[in-house]
């Protein structure tokens, strides 16, 4: 049976809209409540009847959206104890669910990996979580031994986020093209393979 939604809910639901909208548009200091009160259609008393503040509110935004974010980027825990075989498909399928959750949330992405003031302790923190993936899978054998993961890292998390912003949030490419590119970029590079005799593959 579906969850019946209620009327608090909706409205609750409609200030989180509005806000998040108002924050990507505006910014944090400049978003006020008057405004995202005005865009959810209800009045400022209401506001205050789910959330003590502004930043109360944000808070709660950003901490929704991380928890997602860190279980997301955990992902390549998921490839170490994979055979061979199955890591290339586990890669394409971790990117997929993290090209989509960015896709579904266009203006807490612009927020979060653009416009907030800790972006570079987000940035650090990403980086550290698949650096820390990179040498388990190094380990397993999935991962070049001669890679530096710290490099590598930070390439990746900098890669995932011009490919969202270039492509993803205009709409041009989707969440399963996007994680074919990705895939394919860091399974195998940018040069073409050449056999013994120097030629190319064709």
């Amino acid at each position: 049976m579906a969850h019946k939604v209620s009327k608090g809910e909706q409205s609750r639901g409609r200030l989180l809209a509005a806000a998040v909208s108002e924050f990507a548009a505006k910014g944090f200091h400049r978003a006020r409540v008057s405004d995202i009160v005005k865009a959810a259609g209800l009045t400022q008393a209401s506001f205050y009847q789910y959330f003590e503040s502004k930043e109360g509110l944000y808070q709660q935004l950003m901490d929704e959206f991380f928890a997602k974010l860190w279980e997301l980027t955990d992902g390549g825990s998921k490839v170490t104890a994979l055979d061979e075989a199955d890591v290339y498909g586990q890669v394409r399928e971790n990117l997929v669910a993290l090209f989509r959750f960015f896709k579904e949330r266009p203006e807490l992405t612009q927020i979060v990996l653009y416009q907030a003031e800790a972006g570079e302790e987000l940035h650090c923190r990403l980086a550290a979580m698949v650096c820390a993936n990179l040498r388990k899978n190094q380990a397993a054998g999935h991962v070049r031994a001669d890679l530096l993961p710290e490099v590598a890292a930070e390439a990746m998390v900098a890669v995932c986020y011009r490919l969202t912003s270039r492509f993803l949030l205009t709409g041009e490419k989707t969440a399963e093209q996007l994680a074919d590119e990705a895939v394919s970029f860091l399974a195998h590079g940018i040069l073409a393979k050449k056999d013994k005799e120097g030629a190319k593959h064709e």
